[in-house]
């Protein structure tokens, strides 16, 4: 679809109505057409290409502080069914605190999101929340945004060495979110090997090689196989982190191997690629896995017998509560420099029965997710992220998980030095741990092989 052409659909104003209420999640997803977990697959989101001051939605009292505004998300693409997680979790958590919600693409053009920017404030921004397709740009749109005095969360990988406390931010670059990559490929990597009984032939189906998160990714699926001796890796190749695209890669790997026994993929929409050849020609015996909630990986893992494991990194919940962390920035409360970098938790889904709950939970008619139970702001002293956080060591983070070596002379901000010094890493993973309670997944958990998350939580 067009999204010039996206303003006067019908789905347009099922989306709108879904922002004020009068629609539920269940219905969303039939009037849409498309099914199951998250819209995606070639669905449009709310308010693609309208000014941000025309915004739809509405808005709920958040029960004081600061609020009011548009909370926007801007990301890379509309049609990314990722991005439909975060376009369900923001409307939520944006209603929930009295915000009105809007996700704008930038079509995959960094310079096109830093335009966008410019004009945020302007447009009725009091947020924003992205997924930058560069995140050497970071730089360049922290300061755009906080010349406009707004706040700014960003997720996934990072540009090296450069912090959220530099000064040039000036305090309202609040969060940047990444998935802890290494020990969630690590993990899901894990889950495949066990179900081939610890021995085998695998392929690694890589990202895009310019993809920050690709090549992390790349190094927990690396480490999970020194950890198994009786794993043998055959080749590794770039799918271009989609189906149509890893399908041809996985056809050449079945021509020049006869002893493949597994199949790990950077992401979701590799992994269903994958699957589809081998559906094709009829081989059960190759097992699957690849990071990403999409419905239809968990329906294969539901049907078998290829897939076997599927990472969830929470992309709802993301969504949401990067709009919570600028709502409380907003509202007065102070982080710790240490704060500002933030490892997420994720969860390997590796039996039937977790994957049939997963879906349950997140096709249920809301998210299950308080978002303003997560509000340090309302909740003072009992707040409660719900999915657990511990913060980034940016010292191990830069050189290790991006092998990138320190620059000569480089120095931290004085207050995120001082912090560091003083345990702040250990600190703030200690005071996370005791606000992580009450997961809405807590019964897919359960219902893993290990009964935990990637952090090792239970719920």
């Amino acid at each position: 679809m067009n999204p010039q052409n996206f303003e006067d659909s019908p789905k347009a104003r099922l989306l709108a109505r879904l922002n004020d209420g009068s629609v539920d999640r269940r219905q969303l997803l039939k009037g849409l057409g498309v099914g199951a977990l998250a819209l995606g697959f070639g669905g449009a989101l709310a308010g693609c290409s309208e000014p941000l001051g025309a915004a739809s939605g509405a808005s709920a009292s958040a029960g004081g502080g600061a609020g009011g505004g548009v909370a926007l998300a801007s990301v890379p693409s509309l049609t990314n069914e990722y991005f439909t997680l975060w376009n369900i979790g923001g409307t939520e958590a944006a209603k929930a605190l009295g915000l009105t919600f809007r996700m704008q693409s930038y079509e995959g053009s960094a310079s096109a999101q830093i335009d966008q920017l410019r004009s945020a404030k302007a447009a009725g921004a009091s947020q924003v929340i992205t997924f930058p397709i560069n995140n050497d740009a970071v730089r360049q749109m922290g300061s755009i945004l906080a010349d406009q005095n707004i706040p700014m969360d960003t997720s996934f990988t990072a540009t090296p060495w450069m912090v959220p406390s530099e000064p040039d931010f000036k305090d309202l670059y609040t969060t940047l979110f990444t998935p802890r990559e290494v020990l969630g490929q690590k993990t899901l990597s894990e889950a495949v090997f066990k179900a081939i009984g610890g021995k085998g032939n695998v392929v690694y189906i890589q990202g895009s090689p310019t993809d920050r998160t690709s090549m992390v990714r790349e190094k927990g699926f690396d480490m999970a196989v020194a950890g198994f001796p009786g794993i043998t890796v055959l080749a590794k190749q770039d799918g271009k982190e989609n189906g149509q695209d890893t399908r041809p890669v996985v056809q050449t790997m079945l021509s020049r191997f006869d002893n493949i026994d597994a199949i790990i993929c950077h992401n979701s929409s590799s992994a269903l690629g994958a699957v589809s050849v081998l559906e094709e020609k009829g081989n059960d015996h190759i097992k699957v896995g690849g990071t990403d909630e999409q419905a239809a990986i968990l329906d294969k893992l539901i049907q078998g017998p290829n897939v076997v494991a599927v990472q969830s990194i929470f992309g709802t919940w993301l969504g949401g509560y990067m709009i919570v962390r600028n709502y409380d920035l907003a509202n007065g409360v102070k982080m710790d420099p240490v704060e500002h970098m933030i490892f997420q938790d994720a969860l390997v889904i590796d039996t039937k029965e977790a994957a049939k709950e997963y879906k349950k939970i997140a096709t249920s008619p809301t998210t299950g997710f308080d978002w303003k139970k997560m509000s340090r702001h309302l909740n003072p002293d009992d707040w409660d992220t719900q999915v657990a956080l511990a913060p980034v060591d940016p010292v191990k983070f830069f050189t290790e998980d991006l092998n990138t070596p320190q620059p000569a002379g480089f120095k931290f901000p004085d207050a995120l030095q001082t912090s560091l010094d003083a345990g702040g890493i250990k600190k703030f993973t200690d005071l996370y741990a005791q606000h992580a309670k009450k997961n809405p997944y807590a019964s897919a958990i359960a219902l893993t092989t290990t009964g935990t998350t990637v952090f090792g939580m239970k719920f």
